[in-house]
């Protein structure tokens, strides 16, 4: 092939400038420093759906804050490793005080553990909910959800229609709702049971989604998460990473690829690391064009709702007042036309390091949606308005209010994820496997931790080690190839229909009277309170 304006012939053209693209390119550089290897990113930064700003803290000053992707945990072993290979320094999330809680109505109320404090029927019927979906995530493994024996069953249902078949309690639905706008920026409604099964599975089970201690909110990185993606573009060389280059066209053949840009550049290379997000990957042309699964599955798997607020204030004066600075909220009522509810879904203390207080929090899912429609004064005006509602008027005293909205950032379209819908499973593991000489990168594609900044990680240097075993085999051990679409294990079966078998019923009969007994004990304790 012959085109116009080709910028040389590289080894690894690698689209994308987030963690995942980046950790591709730098263990490509590390593995042999002799390959040839072009970094293309669409935006004029890199980082991806990770973001660090500085903001306003008052007195003149600014410091820094992530509006994207901010939060890493012990047990996320790829994002660990690699921070601690890049000297960053970690900082626990503070959790520590009284919790607010609005579900099931608008009254606001009180609590201390990790579960919000509901009503006992609503304890009981969370509790066993929780035991039932951490039991069957085991069973539904995020490389093929479809060879799941529960795939069958689950494979029509919404998170939410799961939800109402084992409880009619609308606090349990509000709080595993609330739950998922924030994980994936979409209401319950709209995500696949199925899917969210086999993500909590690729996590170490459902709760370390949602968590903090001992799960993946545990850990917030000192500077900032964007750093991570600015020191590794510095190590492979900032000009190997091409800033303001939008990919449009993909052509390839039986020898090479060319990559075709917006700016009317053409990139000839020997295999392509495509790391851009799914929702991007579908706008761009494809020759010879992606068909069957892959198609199926780029075509229906949505990005999430998301935006980030932070608040700085001068004094934390809700860890003064005995409090976290965390609220669960199914936003209440909204006196504003347009929005169904108030902007909040959940909030959490984000003090930085360096000791400046401020709250962060995530107006998520059809709230975003709607609440994008409005101005920012009005979401600077709801959102104050909730956080006093909630830690008293002193939360009116603020320095300054800064957002993010995901869903209007240039070449990125929303945030956290995409997820997958109904319907579309048997497809799923087919993301991340070639097209050709074409690999795919992304935490979506990530078989662990995905959804994360480690699963990224993890997924750039899978496609490394796939890159490699083509063009540079002795690098490679067979133990290199697990989880690469190299390693039989690690590719899709041939599509069969599961049928669940009911599972173990004494397990569930023991685990409700437990349930029952432990709950029932701990609403006697508990100190909950109505605010």
């Amino acid at each position: 092939m012959h085109h116009n304006n080709t910028m040389g012939i590289q080894d690894v053209v690698v689209v994308g400038g987030g963690v995942a693209g980046l950790v591709a390119a730098y263990r490509l550089k590390q593995m042999d420093p002799l390959l040839t290897v072009k970094v293309l990113e669409a935006k004029g930064r890199v980082g991806g759906r990770t973001l660090t700003e500085e903001l306003d803290i008052g007195n003149g000053l600014k410091e820094k804050f992530d509006l994207g992707g901010q939060w890493v945990g012990y047990a996320q072993e790829d994002v660990m490793d690699l921070i601690k290979e890049l000297s960053i320094e970690t900082y626990p999330q503070h959790i520590d005080g009284t919790k607010f809680m609005q579900l099931g109505s608008d009254s606001v109320r009180t609590y201390k553990s990790d579960i919000p404090s509901l009503s006992i029927r609503g304890l009981i019927e969370l509790q066993y909910l929780i035991w039932k979906v951490e039991w069957m995530a085991k069973k539904v493994p995020i490389q093929d959800p479809y060879s799941s024996p529960y795939a069958e069953e689950l494979e029509g249902l919404t998170v939410e229609a799961f939800i109402r078949k084992h409880t009619s309690s609308l606090e349990v639905v509000e709080v595993l709702d609330v739950a998922c706008k924030v994980a994936f920026g979409a209401d319950a409604r709209r995500i696949s049971a199925l899917y969210l099964l086999a993500y909590g599975n690729a996590s170490g089970g459902i709760m370390k989604l949602f968590e903090v201690k001992d799960a993946a909110q545990e850990l917030r990185l000192k500077g900032g998460a964007m750093q991570i993606s600015e020191i590794l573009a510095e190590r492979i060389g900032k000009g190997n990473v091409l800033l303001n280059h939008p990919v449009q066209k993909i052509i390839q053949n039986d020898d090479e690829v060319l990559v075709l840009t917006e700016n009317g550049k053409t990139f000839q290379s020997k295999r392509v690391v495509m790391a851009a997000p799914p929702n991007m990957i579908n706008t761009m042309k494809f020759e010879p064009p992606i068909s069957g699964f892959k198609k199926v599955i780029y075509e229906n798997q949505p990005i999430g709702h998301l935006t980030k607020f932070i608040v700085i204030y001068r004094k934390a004066f809700w860890k003064d007042k005995g409090y976290s600075g965390e609220i669960v909220s199914n936003g209440g009522t909204s006196s504003l036309n347009g929005c169904t509810t108030g902007p909040i879904s959940v909030t959490f203390d984000a003090t930085s390091f360096k000791g400046t207080p401020a709250i962060v929090g995530f107006i998520a899912g059809r709230a975003s949606i709607e609440w994008c429609k409005k101005t920012e004064k009005e979401r600077e005006e709801a959102v104050m308005h909730d956080l006093a509602r909630h830690f008293g008027s002193e939360a009116l005293d603020y320095v300054s209010y800064n957002e993010k909205i995901w869903a209007e950032e240039p070449y990125t379209g929303g945030c956290p994820v995409m997820f997958g819908v109904p319907g579309t499973m048997f497809a799923f593991p087919h993301l991340r496997l070639p097209f050709n000489r074409i690999h795919f990168a992304g935490t979506e594609t990530a078989t662990k931790c995905t959804g994360f900044i480690s699963g990224a990680v993890q997924s750039g240097k899978r496609a490394a080690t796939e890159i490699l075993y083509n063009l540079k085999p002795s690098l490679i051990k067979p133990a290199d190839l697990y989880g690469t679409c190299y390693h039989d294990e690690s590719i899709p079966k041939p599509l069969h229909r599961a049928k669940y078998n009911g599972g173990f019923a004494w397990y569930w009969i023991i685990s409700i009277l437990v349930v029952i007994a432990v709950v029932i004990f701990a609403y006697i304790m508990k100190t909950s309170r109505i605010v």
